[in-house]
């Protein structure tokens, strides 16, 4: 997998696999991540995404790969400012390769990695255009609470705070978790693994505007569509 930021560069390099995830974990010995791709974030905003994969030697080897990175983040910082994206470590082993960077704020991931990625109240995200019109799971203390909700209840917890992510990628949060769109899994009470796959019986019996986004086969979706349903909506309270 290689992050989306070398998409381009890397698909030639390792068969279109996204690279580039990590995470300075809050409590990181009580949280190893199950997913090659995972952020963590901070109560600050600040994000550590570790990436762990297996590259293909036939096209990149991992000395390559790492100049790649270290020119790619010396070029963001010197257009936006000292230390906004820090390499933290990059070891290989063989061929797989563990990658740690560590964000100064969400709008750096976003803009580095050229992915849509939102952190803050869901009151701010709503003024920033998200409509929240989807199917959610409702959690507590890491488990799910019965049939998924309307949007309609989530945007109730205006006090609390959100991200919004494209899948796939597993995500910590700094945070105990109230909601997640239904095309997540919950892996703890702060971990979601944001799938972007949607179980179609979780949302028998619940009719949204967006249901069609969801639904139906790949061919059948706009690219709007597609890029919709790998939205992932995660709504927590933070930890004091």
């Amino acid at each position: 997998m290689v992050k989306a930021k070398y998409l381009s560069v890397l698909a030639l390099a390792a068969s279109c696999v996204t690279l580039l995830n990590g995470c300075e974990m809050l409590n990181q010995e009580q949280w190893v991540p199950q997913e090659p791709n995972a952020i963590s974030i901070d109560k600050d905003g600040q994000i550590t995404e570790i990436v762990q994969e297996t590259l293909d030697e036939s096209y990149y080897n991992a000395a390559e790969l790492q100049n790649l990175i270290t020119t790619e983040v010396a070029d963001y910082n010197r257009k936006n400012g000292e230390d906004c994206i820090t390499v933290k470590t990059f070891e290989t082993e063989g061929q797989s390769v563990k990658l740690e960077m560590v964000y100064a704020s969400a709008k750096d991931y976003s803009d580095f990695n050229n992915v849509e990625f939102y952190y803050g109240s869901l009151i701010n995200a709503q003024l920033e255009g998200y409509l929240f019109d989807v199917s959610y799971k409702k959690v507590r203390d890491g488990v799910v609470q019965g049939n998924p909700v309307s949007g309609s209840e989530v945007i109730k917890e205006m006090d609390k705070q959100v991200m919004v992510v494209t899948a796939p990628l597993e995500i910590h949060v700094p945070g105990s978790l109230l909601y997640t769109s239904t095309n997540a899994d919950i892996l703890a009470a702060d971990v979601v693994n944001a799938t972007g796959e949607q179980d179609e019986s979780e949302n028998e019996g619940l009719v949204l505007p967006s249901n069609t986004v969801y639904r139906g086969s790949e061919k059948e979706k706009s690219f709007e569509e597609a890029a919709a349903a790998k939205r992932v909506y995660i709504i927590f309270e933070m930890y004091d």
